[in-house]
């Protein structure tokens, strides 16, 4: 859900797919409920991804659930911010590095980023997450409403991009 609006997106076969489908529903079903479908609308774009010469400015649409349970128990044992913040780095490359992966996109060179996050506690099947909501500078590109992190196909960790220019946050390697 974007902004109170459900989207679907698909990749490379998965966008064929859906242009395929894209004339055969007319209701959806999540879990036991289900909706009628009302409005929709298909956009077909080719869209650059992956590292660039210059830092863009993201935020998270959506809450990016970063942690999964071994690395909420470190985050939590971290002393400063300082060591939080290069733990938040470090998880925002490692989560690009999974994205690139999927993809067949093989990184040439490092990713440098600076994260600017907050906390928001949810529950999520009925279990408590800690999410993270807010933004980041990064020298990749991501097309907007790609989910990074965990639960993304949920819809959990969609970015958008706000703003491109040629200078850089704080780096960080992985």
């Amino acid at each position: 859900m974007i902004d109170g609006a459900p989207m679907v997106i698909g990749i490379n076969d998965g966008a064929e797919v859906l242009k395929q489908i894209y004339d055969k529903y007319d209701e959806i079903k999540l879990g036991k409920e289900v909706y009628d479908i009302v409005e929709k609308g298909i956009s077909v774009k080719n869209q650059e991804f992956g590292l660039s010469d210059k830092f863009h400015s993201y935020e998270f649409a959506t809450p990016w659930l970063a942690l999964n349970q071994e690395n909420y128990l470190k985050y939590y044992g971290m002393k400063n911010y300082d060591e939080t913040q290069e733990f938040m780095r470090k998880t925002l490359i490692g989560n690009l590095l999974s994205m690139s992966k999927s993809m067949n996109y093989q990184v040439p060179d490092k990713i440098k980023c600076d994260v600017r996050v907050k906390i928001r506690k949810m529950r999520l099947k009925d279990v408590n997450v800690m999410a993270f909501i807010g933004g980041f500078n990064v020298n990749f590109i991501i097309p907007d409403y790609l989910g990074i992190g965990k639960s993304v196909s949920r819809g959990f960790g969609a970015v958008r991009r706000l703003s491109s220019n040629g200078q850089g946050g704080t780096g960080c390697n992985l």
